[in-house]
This record gives structure tokens, C-alpha cells and sequence, in this order.
């Protein structure tokens, strides 16, 4: 399975996490979570991090909440947000997966908004590397 794909199982893992409604056991794909490393690693940063992955796209979101924003783009950010910290994979890259995931299963202009709050959140992320006050 190539890493696009994978992807696309860390997002429908996190899709069904929100708000907690479904155990991650429980979850479609759990299989997968079980035997590729890199879906599990970021999954498991996305539970353990999951305050924190939300304060960072809060504080990226200008006239909204993360509740007001759909499902799909919470989800979508919750997940690249998730892999730029805990992942390998380029920033370019892993914002040009988020914006075809929102494409892909996201509203007419949910590419603009993921990858505008992304940019941002990149931005100030290389002006003040996570951890530093």
C-alpha cells in the first residue's frame, strides 16, 4: 500500500474517531492500523496529541471554530496536521495530499480552505518550531 493510500486510511481512521463516538478497535481499516507502521504511528499521535492537533488548527482558523468547520475538514486538517508533526513526509507534500483528500470527499471549496489553513499553520510553524515559546 502506497503511502496516498495509506493516507486516505489515517483520514477515515480519524473521520470515525471524532468525537470519540467510535473505538479506534472498532474503527473500519482497524486491520490496517494493526500492519502498517506508518498508519498506526500517526493515528496513535493523533489519540495521544489530539488537544493539542486541535489548538493548532484553532489557532489557524480566522471567523470559525473547529466545530463550525464540516466534518470533513476538521478531519482532513486533524489528519495533516497529525503527520507534519509525528510524520516524514515533506510539508509540500503532505499539504497537496490534504487538498486532494478535500477534493476527493470535502465540499466545492474545501481544497481552498484546508490548504489556506495549512499554509498558515506551516508559515508559523518554521518561524517557531513546535515546543518553542
Amino acid at each position: 500500500m502506497n503511502r496516498h493510500e495509506q493516507r486516505k486510511k489515517i483520514f477515515q481512521i480519524i473521520f470515525q474517531k471524532d468525537h470519540d463516538l467510535v473505538d479506534l478497535e472498532k474503527t473500519a481499516f482497524f486491520d490496517l492500523y494493526e500492519t502498517h507502521e506508518y498508519i498506526k504511528r500517526i493515528v496513535d499521535f493523533y489519540v495521544a496529541s489530539q488537544p493539542d492537533v486541535d489548538a493548532d488548527i484553532s489557532a489557524h482558523l480566522n471567523k470559525y471554530t473547529l466545530e463550525r468547520i464540516p466534518k470533513v475538514d476538521r478531519n482532513i486538517l486533524r489528519t495533516a496536521i497529525s503527520e507534519i508533526r509525528e510524520g516524514d513526509s515533506p510539508e509540500r507534500v503532505v499539504i497537496n495530499e490534504a487538498v486532494l483528500l478535500a477534493k476527493t470527499y470535502g465540499e466545492k471549496d474545501s481544497f481552498r480552505f484546508v490548504n489556506g489553513v495549512l499554509k498558515n499553520f506551516i508559515r508559523e510553524t518554521d518561524e517557531n518550531p513546535y515546543g518553542e515559546q
